[in-house]
């Protein structure tokens, strides 16, 4: 059994994008907010489920804009990624999802990363 979170919270710019993609006619951006929705109750059960991106590696711009401390990543499909970090608040554990990308940002953040 995997470190549970209490919660899960989306950043203004990762709900868009949920919504943006629950919104739109293409089947295959609804199949990612589908995967998105489903990952909910395996992330609350297991927090750090996802790829961890080393601290080192974590894009200047995404730890100065929401001050991580930690990085993970999730396959969507498409080629979309999530991105969350784990972080503690009066002893709890909760998961904060900063970004849900395509593959052309997500290789802006992380040149020349296979996955």
């Amino acid at each position: 059994m995997g470190l549970g979170a209490q919660g899960i919270v989306l950043t203004a710019g990762a709900a868009q994008a949920l919504q943006d993609l629950e919104a739109s006619s293409d089947p295959t951006m609804a199949s990612v907010a589908r995967r998105v929705r489903a990952l909910r109750p395996l992330l609350l059960t297991d927090c750090l489920h996802g790829e961890v991106v080393k601290k080192d590696r974590i894009p200047r711009e995404l730890r100065a804009q929401h001050g991580l401390e930690n990085l993970y990543v999730e396959d969507l499909p498409s080629f979309h990624r999530l991105l969350y970090t784990v972080v503690r608040d009066r002893g709890e554990r909760f998961i904060v999802i900063i970004e849900i990308v395509d593959h052309g940002r997500y290789s802006r953040w992380f040149p020349g990363r296979r996955r």
